[in-house]
């Protein structure tokens, strides 16, 4: 349930306290006192869309916090938790808005988007406007009435899973069924270029190995020669070799190097250039004895290198390149033969989905159709309360094409005001006062349906007063009983069917206008409803009217 709102610089709101308690709080004032500025706080708070100049004049920001008491194995709790918000028994909401336009949303004080915001929103409260009546003449909002009546909320968001998997379906059949030839085409001419690159079965870097070996082969000739001239010169049995004169080079050192150590260097230097030598020369013996002067090699690595050099040509890409593109087209053509490319299959997976959205469519067809005969019956009945006795109201369910998210059904509110008359859509009821009774007791009966625990009404009452308007008093105060429940009210005997009454009032000086709030007690309430009642000369009959309409009422004290 709300427990507090705190504004700040709100319009001509300058700084308000407000503590909630359960059961029905009605908001009593003046006209432009400020009581539909709260409701509008509540909505910023909750995610409606914000505007800079509602700051009041002379500010440079504007704040709102509503604090929200939580209680355990609540939905709002669950989404919380789900949502990784920090949550036990209050849930904090707060809204900042700047003159610069900018605005920040802020949920038990992490920054979150207003889409997050509005989300949570919709679960605590909901919020019926003056003109709540309006939104009654489109389909959408009856068709809604119906469904949260029947029960419908988790099954419709099946349903509209369903339907666009089956939409998404048919757009794919189409879509492949408009370009089945282009890509039975294009199916051939992979298939044909990827049993080419197998058969090629080009490897990694085959081409860049394949370039150094044909330098080789067409080389050998002369490789084989010079190394083996090479070794010759290094080491052989001729005395006059590189590796014997060195050896006699280090001979004679030796000797010099037994008569000055100074020598050693040079030695040691001599001995490893012997080394050396030596091994240089027996590799490139082994070098010469193992290279060959292969004509057939030369040949065949001379084709391979022509033959990719002829793909490459044929892709326009360079050989490095070939093996990325036989991959790349081997991956396009497993994907063109998967059964999502296969237009038999495609079609009955279609069919198999528009079958499975059409049985529970029709599941929720039924459902509607059993309630819509139930609603009907309660808001006649709910209208007879509210001054219209010979008034008939009807939700019709008819069928209808092409299918949508909500199913196959049209929903059409009917209503005959008086006896004789022909049921007409609600659309063409002309009174707007009708039309306000009509919404109110829609209302009385459809509320009790709704998950949100808290609910404001906005000055919905307006058009009614007598008899009526105490129904409508008793009918609140009722949903007031399992429900936090709120209501802005010029009536006086809605006023008094409240468990809490507040008084809205706005104070006018030659620079500065601001609004204010107050909890009215047992007497206070007297003087306010008697106000309401005989409006600015207030009479002893007003006071004893007054006094009268809150002793119809039992107790004055909170809801449980």
């Amino acid at each position: 349930m709300l427990k507090s709102l705190h504004i700040n610089n709100f319009a001509i709101i300058q700084h308000l306290e407000l503590e909630f308690f359960a059961g029905l709080s009605t908001l009593t004032g003046e006209t432009g006192a400020g009581k539909s500025i709260i409701i509008g706080a509540i909505g910023l708070v909750l995610g409606d869309r914000a505007d800079s100049s509602l700051i009041r004049a002379g500010e440079e920001t504007a704040e709102i916090i509503l604090v929200i008491e939580l209680s355990k194995n609540s939905a709002i709790l669950d989404w919380m938790q789900e949502h990784d918000f920090s949550a036990d028994t209050e849930c904090i909401l707060r809204r900042v808005m700047r003159a610069d336009g900018k605005s920040r949303a802020y949920i038990n004080s992490v920054p979150v988007p207003l889409k997050t915001l509005r989300e949570l929103g919709e679960q605590i409260i909901n919020i019926y406007g003056q003109h709540a009546h309006q939104s009654l003449m489109q389909a959408t909002t009856q068709r809604q009435l119906l469904d949260q009546f029947a029960g419908n909320t988790n099954q419709l968001k099946t349903l509209s899973e369903y339907h666009q998997h089956w939409q998404k379906l048919t757009q794919q059949l189409q879509n492949l069924s408009e370009n089945a030839n282009d890509i039975a085409s294009r199916i051939d001419l992979l298939r044909y270029q990827v049993e080419e690159l197998d058969q090629l079965s080009l490897s990694e870097n085959e081409f860049a190995d394949l370039e150094k070996l044909l330098i080789r082969l067409s080389n050998a000739e002369d490789l084989k020669q010079m190394s083996s001239q090479a070794s010759h010169q290094l080491k052989n049995d001729d005395s006059q070799d590189i590796y014997s004169q060195l050896n006699e080079v280090m001979s004679q050192i030796e000797k010099c190097a037994a008569n000055d150590e100074e020598l050693n260097n040079a030695q040691q230097s001599l001995l490893e250039a012997i080394t050396l030598i030596d091994e240089a020369a027996g590799e490139l013996s082994h070098y010469a004895e193992k290279i060959n002067v292969d004509s057939q090699s030369l040949a065949e690595t001379e084709e391979r290198m022509s033959l990719i050099d002829q793909i490459s040509r044929k892709h326009k890409i360079s050989p490095e390149q070939i093996t990325r593109l036989h991959s790349q087209l081997s991956q396009e053509l497993e994907t063109l033969t998967q059964p999502d490319y296969d237009l038999d299959v495609l079609n009955e997976e279609c069919k198999k989905s528009e079958q499975k959205y059409i049985a529970l469519a029709d599941k929720i067809s039924k459902k509607r159709i059993q309630a819509s005969q139930k609603l009907s019956q309660q808001i006649t009945q709910a209208l007879s309360k509210l001054g219209m006795q010979r008034a008939k109201l009807e939700f019709t369910v008819t069928s209808q094409q092409p299918a949508n998210n909500h199913g196959t059904d049209k929903i059409v509110i009917n209503i005959q005001t008086n006896p004789g008359q022909k049921m007409l859509p609600l659309t063409q009821i002309a009174s707007g006062g009708e039309l306000s009774r009509i919404s109110l007791a829609i209302q009385m009966i459809a509320v009790e349906h709704l998950e949100v625990p808290i609910l404001i009404f906005d000055e919905v009452d307006s058009g009614i007063g007598g008899a009526v308007a105490e129904v409508v008093g008793r009918a609140l105060r009722d949903i007031g009983e399992h429900k936090q429940v709120m209501c802005i009210t010029h009536l006086a005997q809605v006023a008094a069917s409240a468990h809490h009454h507040y008084r809205v009032n706005k104070t006018a000086e030659s620079k500065d206008t601001s609004s204010a709030i107050e909890y009215l007690d047992s007497q206070q309430r007297v003087s306010e409803l008697a106000r309401m009642i005989g409006g600015v000369k207030l009479t002893e009959n007003a006071y004893s009217h007054a006094q009268e309409m809150l002793n119809i009422f039992s107790s004055n004290e909170p809801a449980s």
